[in-house]
Order: C-alpha cells, then sequence, then structure tokens
C-alpha cells in the first residue's frame, strides 16, 4: 500500500476527513494524481462532539474511555485493511452460513406468518373502522337437545345499525352455503328442520347498500359489497343435515359453529375467539388466527386445523387423519376414545408454548409416537410402550403388541421451546 493511501485512511481512522472524502482520495491515488492535503481543513471543520457517557454502556470486560487512552509514545498496530468487495464477500459467506442453519421451523413458521397477513390483509382494511379486538366469549348454555327450534330475535339498540331477519327454506338435493361475517360476531347453530332462519345486524358505510340471503341454484349465500358495510353479524339457525358443503367465514368478531353435518367443511376466522362443535364431516378444514381456538366432539374422515397467535384446546376429534397445528401458542389434546376408525393417522405440532396430549389405554389400541421437542423435555406416560428411542428431547415408543391391535394411532408430536407431554 502506497504512503498516500496509508495517510487517507489514517485521516478517516481519526475522523478528520468523512468516507465520501477518503473514497474521493484513494480514487485520486489510483488515478496516478496527487492526493490532495485534506487534514487542515478537516481539522477546521469537522469537531465531534461526544454523546453524553451515560448513553453509552460499557460492553463487559472492555475499559472507559480514560482507562483505554495510550501513554504518550506508543505506537498502535495498524489492521490490515480490506477492500469493499472483500468485506460484501465475508458478509455474505457469513450470511449463507446462517441461513443453512437456521431452524426448519422457524422457516416454517415466517412462510406461515406471510401466507396469514396477505390472505387477511384486504378483508382487515376493509374493517379497520369496526371493532376488531378479540373479546371474551361467552357460550350460552346448551339445552338437552342440539334439536332445538330458533329463538326469536331480540331487538338491537338503534346506534348499533340496523337488523333483517332472513327465513329461506331449503329444497332437498345437493346444497352449498356460504356465510361471511364482517367485524362481528358470527353464531351458526344446526336444528332438525328445512329452512334457515337468520337475523343479521349490520352497519352500512352508505344508504341503500343491499344484503340478503340469494339462492343460486342449490347454491345459498349471503350477499353483499363488504366495501359498503362496516359491520356484518351473524345468528342463525340451518338445518343440520340439508347442506353437502359449508363454507364459514369471520374476521374482527367470535365464531361460535355447533351442530352440523356435511361432506365438505371449512372455517376461517381472523381477529377473534372460535368455538367448533358437535361438527361431522368427511372433510373439515379451520384456520383462524389471532385468538383462542376450542374444538369439541369433531368427527371426520380427514380433518387439518390450524391457529395462529393463540391457545388451542381439543375435546374429542375422531378423525381418522388429523393435521393439527398451532403457533405461538399452547396446544391441549383430550381423546377418551378412538371409536370411528381402526387406523389413525395424527401430527400434532406446535411451536413456542406447551404440548400436552391425553389418549386412553385400551387392550385392542396400539400406539406408535414419535415426539420431539426443542429446548424442552419430553414425559410419555403411557403404559405398554417400547422405547426404540428415549432421550430428553427426542421419543419413539411402539406399543409391544401395536402389530395385533384392533385399532392403532400412529401419533407424530412436536413442539419448541416447552415441554411435551403425552399421557
Amino acid at each position: 500500500m502506497t504512503n498516500e493511501k496509508m495517510k487517507i485512511l489514517k485521516l478517516l481512522e481519526e475522523k478528520k476527513i468523512t468516507a465520501a472524502e477518503a473514497a474521493k482520495l484513494l480514487e485520486s491515488v489510483d488515478g496516478g494524481g496527487a492526493a490532495p492535503d485534506y487534514s487542515r481543513e478537516a481539522n477546521a471543520q469537522y469537531k465531534p462532539e461526544p454523546p453524553p457517557a451515560a448513553d453509552i454502556p460499557t460492553p463487559p470486560g472492555r475499559p472507559g474511555d480514560s482507562a483505554s487512552r495510550r501513554p504518550e509514545g506508543s505506537q498502535r498496530q495498524e489492521a490490515p485493511s480490506k477492500s469493499f468487495d472483500d468485506l460484501t464477500g465475508d458478509l455474505g459467506k457469513k450470511f449463507e452460513a446462517f441461513a443453512k442453519d437456521m431452524e426448519p421451523k422457524l422457516q416454517k413458521f415466517t412462510e406461515t406468518v406471510a401466507e396469514k397477513i396477505v390472505s387477511g390483509a384486504d378483508r382487515l382494511s376493509k374493517s379497520f373502522s369496526a371493532e376488531t379486538s378479540p373479546r371474551p366469549y361467552k357460550s350460552e348454555p346448551q339445552g338437552p337437545s342440539s334439536h332445538a327450534a330458533p329463538r326469536a330475535a331480540k331487538s338491537a339498540p338503534a346506534s348499533s345499525g340496523f337488523e333483517k331477519n332472513i327465513e329461506v327454506v331449503i329444497a332437498p338435493g345437493s346444497n352449498e352455503l356460504t356465510l361471511a361475517g364482517l367485524g362481528a360476531d358470527v353464531r351458526v347453530k344446526g336444528y332438525n328442520g328445512d329452512k334457515i332462519t337468520a337475523k343479521i345486524s349490520y352497519k352500512p358505510k352508505r344508504g341503500g347498500a343491499a344484503i340478503d340471503m340469494v339462492k343460486l341454484g342449490g347454491r345459498y349465500f349471503l350477499k353483499y359489497d363488504e366495501d359498503e358495510f362496516e359491520r356484518v353479524a351473524i345468528d342463525a339457525y340451518i338445518p343440520e343435515r340439508m347442506f353437502q358443503i359449508i363454507n364459514i367465514s369471520g374476521i374482527g368478531g367470535n365464531m361460535d359453529i355447533s351442530s352440523l353435518a356435511a361432506q365438505e367443511m371449512r372455517f376461517t376466522n381472523a381477529n377473534g375467539q372460535t368455538r367448533l362443535a358437535g361438527l361431522g364431516a368427511v372433510n373439515l378444514k379451520a384456520e383462524c388466527s389471532n385468538g383462542n381456538l376450542a374444538l369439541g366432539q369433531i368427527a371426520a374422515d380427514s380433518a387439518i386445523i390450524e391457529n395462529f397467535n393463540g391457545n388451542v384446546e381439543v375435546d374429542e376429534a375422531d378423525a381418522a387423519k388429523l393435521s393439527l397445528t398451532n403457533f405461538n401458542g399452547a396446544l391441549s389434546l383430550m381423546m377418551s376414545s378412538f371409536a370411528r376408525h381402526e387406523e389413525y393417522l395424527w401430527s400434532v405440532e406446535t411451536s413456542n408454548a406447551k404440548l400436552s396430549i391425553n389418549v386412553p389405554t385400551q387392550p385392542d389400541l396400539g400406539y406408535h409416537i414419535k415426539a420431539h421437542t426443542t429446548l424442552g423435555e419430553i414425559r410419555v406416560g403411557l403404559t405398554g410402550l417400547q422405547f426404540l428411542i428415549n432421550d430428553p428431547a427426542l421419543v419413539e415408543a411402539r406399543s409391544s403388541y401395536f402389530d395385533r391391535s384392533k385399532k392403532r394411532v400412529k401419533l407424530t408430536a412436536e413442539t419448541s421451546n416447552a415441554q411435551l407431554t403425552i399421557n
């Protein structure tokens, strides 16, 4: 390195010239020109004022400025300088190594967060003026029968908007139902009847905004333009077994769906508590976020349940194939029996919270369990298991009579940063 470059770097290190000035000087030297003397001008113009000492915490093991001053006459050893390309190359290599070492679950978590944000951004913007903070869920006491007749609608205060009572007779055949709430609660209950009886509470953004239940062939749906409404609440009784496909969604309110049976069911809810109970389907899917999720008495051939930012409690989910995923919340699963199927394939997973699974032990019921946790501990309390792997954070166990069992459950369980318990 030439003496001119050393001088320029020395001036930059002593903060007598700026980085931009140093770059120009180095360019001038590389081009063959003489480097101007910036030291006198820099000393006259640049007078740095150190920030208050209280604002700069001293790192552990590093002395303060007064203790780190060198004695006069001592020489500071110059560190070998690197070009900009060398520095960026080193940083690129470090970042690449860091990316390869990232936990796969963290990457999956990030992708899921992005997907939830993108899918819900449009509807969130439309209901931003409504009250969207989750409210404590108040379940109504259940009567002795789930086939109760629809209750009479109650009048709402005038300040809350408008109400519309709807009655639609459902014709036998292949029927599909679609209901969507906006910025308010959605409550749908099945009963032993042949018509939809609903109370729609709504607040339009302008006069004349239309909302109504529409029938198109075998499709029944609540029709309205989301851009024209601040809030749409649904309180409905529907025939429990007259729809083959049921789609119900909500945002900014609590959701309560109960006592329904269909071939296909799909439920989505954001920014509110969700309760699904007494449901039977061939394929069932629920996607919820920013609220607790409670499931009870669910029967299905295939069930996919996903929740984000909330706790999940499951009490009886008799599904042959179950994918139960929770992000950023505790997950509790309780089963008293496996009654409907002979083979069960389950995947239960959460992150950053405790995972607790309680399942029955019966003579004709065999388990094959694979459990994993990061920064946590696994506890398995089932009897009659043979452990293939038995480490604190990784367990694989199998019932000794698994191959001869009348019913077999293959269970994969995983969590991070917390305890995993299977009893």
